[in-house]
């Protein structure tokens, strides 16, 4: 063999190897882009969902129940009322993110009980809802935000919500809009004060108060929170739902952890203002 060939023929094998060697590292390269990729499309898309639980502080029916539930609630807790100060208490020592329950004027012939002793009505000035949250405020100290009872026709009037908003954000408080009229005002005057806000899009025992039409609404709510990212859901405590909304809430917490469903405080969801 001539110098001249084996001189040829080293390059060539040299050029071989080196061939070689790329094609080896972009396969592995290929392969672990491939393993990453079937990584990130095989995890599951996550959510989290918030529940709120309506009516504590006079309603007794599946207090015990609700607090006592292994996961993270947010309890709207009427002031004024014999339980108030103690379910909040005890919401906040078992783990629970506690809330304002403001009754509000639902009608022209709401029905006292259901509102309570002391409800903000579309006839009270600035002064008396300035002093209403207040003394809320001085009842229930554990509170971070606040949401609606009722108050259907309150929550229409720019004049009653924006004095509400005003006080809550002096205190550095948020608000959730239970969504009891289509017609509420409530977005609009959250985004003129710049206060923390929220709305609900899920009622758990809206039109049955039966565990099966719980579960239906909690899935519903779910997908939502697969679907946009985050979803508040309310359900409630005495009548409405009690010892089976818990129940309910209990049994699908499983379901949660296999949807990759997180259940958060309201407080831990973005505030749409």
């Amino acid at each position: 063999m001539t110098k001249k060939k084996f001189l040829f023929m080293t390059i060539r094998a040299s050029h071989l190897a080196i061939f070689l060697s790329i094609l080896i590292s972009s396969a592995a390269l290929c392969i672990l882009i491939s393993m990453t990729a079937g990584i990130h499309t095989g995890a599951k898309q996550g959510g989290k969902l918030a529940i709120v639980i309506d009516d504590f502080g006079l309603q007794r029916k599946g207090v015990s129940e609700m607090l006592s539930l292994d996961c993270k609630l947010t309890a709207a807790v009427m002031p004024f009322l014999e339980y108030s100060e103690d379910d909040a208490e005890n919401a906040l020592e078992n783990g629970k993110e506690v809330i304002i329950h403001i009754p509000m004027q639902a009608t022209t012939h709401d029905v006292p009980s259901h509102l309570g002793p002391r409800p903000i009505k579309v006839s009270d000035s600035e002064s008396d809802i300035k002093q209403w949250i207040y003394d809320a405020r001085e009842d229930l100290p554990e509170a971070v935000g606040a949401n609606i009872h009722m108050g259907t026709l309150c929550s229409t009037k720019s004049e009653i919500m924006h004095p509400v908003f005003e006080n809550l954000k002096q205190n550095n408080m948020f608000f959730l809009d239970s969504k009891t009229s289509s017609k509420s005002v409530c977005r609009k005057t959250a985004k003129e004060v710049g206060i923390r806000f929220y709305e609900n899009e899920v009622f758990l025992e809206h039109e049955k108060k039966t565990k099966a039409y719980v579960k239906k609404q909690l899935r519903k709510a779910m997908k939502i929170a697969l679907k946009t990212g985050e979803c508040v859901a309310i359900g409630h405590v005495g009548y409405e739902g009690g010892i089976i909304t818990a129940e309910a809430i209990s049994e699908l917490l499983p379901e949660c952890k296999e949807n990759n469903i997180e259940l958060v405080f309201l407080s831990e969801l973005s505030p749409i203002t």
